[in-house]
C-alpha cells in the first residue's frame, strides 16, 4: 500500500532513467541544471510546469485516496523552495517569505532535508548586506549538483553534501541601490557557457518595508522604483558576465528560449512584452525594442512571467489587481509581434465588487498544446489549447469550482497526463487572500477531461504562488506557511472496503465520482 513517507519506491528506478534521458534531450530546456524531477519552476529554463518523469501512483480510471503526513521538523520563516538533486538528495529555502513573519529575524537559509521524512540533515543561513530588502529568493540545482541560491543582489552555490558556501558574488546591478534589489527567477541559459540570466526586483531608495508589498507600498513616500536589472553571471566564479538596465521595472521572473544561437529571456512588463537577447559568444545582453507587443487592455494589471509554448509566448495579466478586467491569455509571436492571439475565458468585465488577480504564472503542457488559466480572487480554472501553427485557442474544459493562488504540475507520460495543483476551499475570499489564513487541499485531475482522480484531507495554508512539488516514488510536497513541509502519496483503492488513511483525504474509497464536482467540457 503507498503511504506518504515511502510512496512506491519501485518507481524510482524507472523515474531515474526517465529524468536522465528527458534532461538529456535540449529541446526539454533541461540543459545545465541537474537531471531530477522537482518543481518545473527550478528545474527547465521555460518554467513549463511539465515533470513528465514523476510518477502517479494512483489509478487512471477507478478510485483513490491520499495519503498524508507532516514534517517532524518545523523550518522557522516559513519554506519558500524545495529542489531536488536526485532521490536521495532534497533541499529547501526558508526563511524569507514574501510577507513578513511577526518575531522572526534570522534570515533566510538553504538546508537539505529527508526527502522520505521532511526531517531536516544540515542548515546553512545566507550572509545579508545591512537592510537588504528580503523577498521570496531564487534557487535550482544545477549540472554537477551544486545546489545555487540567491537572495537580494547575491548569488551563492553549496555544497549539496555539507552545505558549505563554496562560492558567492554580489552581482553588478545597473539600476536601484544593492540593498534596494532582489535578483528573481534563477534561470540558466542553455548555451554551452551556462550563464546564469536573472532580473531584479526593485524597491524605492530608502524605503524600509519588507516582502513583496515593498515593490508598491514604497511608492508613496519614497518615489518610483527604480528600473529592473538584467545581470548574466559565470555559473562557475558566479561573477557578473553582462549587466543592462532595462527601460521599466519588472515585477515577475522570466522564461528563457533557446534561438538561432541566442537565448530569449521573456518578460512582462508593466504595459508591453519584453524581450532581452544574451548572446554567448560576444557575451552582451541587449534589450530587443523590436519585439514590444501590448499584451494588456485598459483595465488590466500587469502580468505574471509569460510562458513559451512552441513559437508562441502565452501572457497573462492581473498578478496586479484589477477591479474592472478578468484575465486574458495574449499568444504572441516569438518571430512577429505583431502577430497575436487573445482569449478571455472570464469575459471581459468583472461584476461590481469582484476583483481579479493571480499571483501564479499560466503552466504549459507543449507535447499535448495545452495551458492552465487560474484566477484565485474571481475562482475558477481553465485548459486550454492552442494550435501551434496558426496561435488560435480554445478551452478543453474548464472546473468553475478550482480557486488556486499556486501555479499547476503536470505529471506522467503525454497520453495519461496528470494535473495538480492547490484546491482553496469555497470559504475562500480576498479577505482570506489579505490575512493568509484559509484552508485548502491537494487536488490531482485527468489532464486531458478535468475529472478529479484524487483530492487530499483538508490542511492549513502553504506558501502562495508556488505550487505542490513532485518528487520521487509518487510522493509530492506542499510547503506550509507554518514552516511544515506536508508529503503526499496517491493510493489506488483495492474496494470500497479498504480502509482509510488518516487524515481521511476528500476521495476515499467510498467516494462515489458522481459526487465530485464536474468539469464542464469546451
Amino acid at each position: 500500500m503507498t503511504s506518504a513517507k515511502q510512496g512506491d519506491p519501485s518507481a524510482i528506478r524507472s523515474e531515474v532513467d526517465c529524468i536522465e534521458n528527458y534532461a538529456s534531450d535540449p529541446a526539454n530546456n533541461y540543459s545545465n541544471y541537474a537531471p531530477a524531477i522537482g518543481s518545473p519552476e527550478v528545474t527547465d529554463a521555460i518554467h513549463s510546469g511539465l515533470q513528465p518523469c514523476a510518477t502517479f501512483t494512483g489509478s487512471l480510471t477507478g478510485r483513490n485516496q491520499v495519503a498524508q503526513f507532516l514534517s517532524p521538523h518545523v523550518y522557522p520563516g516559513g519554506i519558500q523552495i524545495v529542489v531536488f538533486g536526485g532521490p536521495n538528495q532534497a533541499f529547501l529555502f526558508g526563511g524569507a517569505p514574501g510577507t513578513p513573519i511577526a518575531g522572526y529575524t534570522a534570515g533566510p537559509y538553504v538546508a537539505r532535508f529527508n526527502p522520505n521524512t521532511g526531517q531536516q540533515v544540515w542548515k546553512t543561513f545566507l550572509p545579508l548586506l545591512p537592510g537588504q530588502w528580503i523577498l521570496p529568493p531564487s534557487m535550482a540545482v544545477v549540472k554537477g549538483g551544486w545546489v545555487d541560491a540567491v537572495i537580494g543582489p547575491t548569488i551563492y552555490k553549496l555544497d549539496p553534501k555539507t552545505g558549505a558556501i563554496v562560492a558567492s558574488q554580489q552581482q553588478t546591478i545597473s539600476a536601484g541601490e544593492p540593498v534596494d534589489v532582489n535578483l528573481d527567477g534563477f534561470s540558466v541559459s542553455p548555451d554551452a557557457g551556462g550563464a546564469i540570466l536573472m532580473k531584479t526586483q526593485t524597491r524605492s531608495k530608502g524605503c524600509p518595508i519588507q516582502g513583496s508589498n515593498a515593490m508598491s507600498f514604497c511608492i508613496p513616500h519614497f518615489g518610483p522604483q527604480p528600473n529592473s536589472t538584467v545581470i548574466a553571471a559565470d555559473p562557475v566564479t558566479l561573477e557578473t558576465i553582462a549587466s543592462i538596465e532595462l527601460n521599466q521595472p519588472v515585477t515577475a521572473r522570466p522564461t528563457l528560449v533557446s534561438r538561432m544561437g541566442k537565448t530569449y529571456m521573456y518578460l512582462a512588463g508593466a504595459t508591453q512584452g519584453i524581450r532581452v537577447i544574451w548572446n554567448p559568444k560576444t557575451k552582451k545582453l541587449t534589450q530587443d525594442t523590436t519585439w514590444t507587443p501590448t499584451y494588456l487592455l485598459p483595465g488590466q494589471g500587469a502580468g505574471d512571467a509569460p510562458v513559451p509554448l512552441g513559437n508562441w509566448v502565452i501572457f497573462n495579466s492581473n498578478a496586479i489587481t484589477s477591479t474592472t478586467v478578468p484575465i486574458c491569455a495574449v499568444a504572441v509571436s516569438q518571430t512577429n509581434a505583431n502577430v497575436w492571439h487573445r482569449y478571455c475565458p472570464w469575459g471581459r468585465t468583472l461584476p461590481a465588487g469582484v476583483v481579479s488577480e493571480q499571483p501564479a504564472s499560466f503552466s504549459t503542457d507543449p507535447e499535448n498544446s495545452m495551458f492552465f488559466m487560474q484566477d484565485w480572487l474571481v475562482g475558477g480554472v481553465y485548459a486550454m489549447h492552442l494550435n501551434q501553427s496558426t496561435g488560435v485557442m480554445k478551452i478543453v474544459w474548464s472546473r468553475p469550482d478550482w480557486r488556486t493562488s499556486d501555479y499547476f504540475t503536470s505529471i506522467g507520460p503525454a497520453n495519461r497526463r496528470v494535473v495538480i495543483s492547490q484546491y482553496l476551499q469555497s470559504n475562500f475570499t480576498s479577505a482570506n487572500a489579505n490575512s493568509g489564513e484559509w484552508t485548502e487541499s491537494v487536488l490531482w485531475v485527468d489532464g486531458s477531461t478535468g475529472k478529479t482522480l484524487a483530492q487530499s484531507a483538508i490542511n492549513g495554508p502553504s506558501a502562495p504562488a508556488w505550487m505542490i512539488t513532485p518528487g520521487y516514488a509518487g510522493r509530492l510536497y506542499a510547503l506550509g506557511t507554518d514552516g511544515t513541509l506536508h508529503l503526499f502519496a496517491v493510493s489506488a483503492c483495492a474496494s470500497a472496503a479498504t480502509p482509510a488513511f488518516v487524515p481521511a483525504s476528500v476521495t476515499n474509497c467510498s467516494t462515489p465520482t458522481s459526487s465530485l464536482p464536474q468539469p464542464i467540457a469546451g
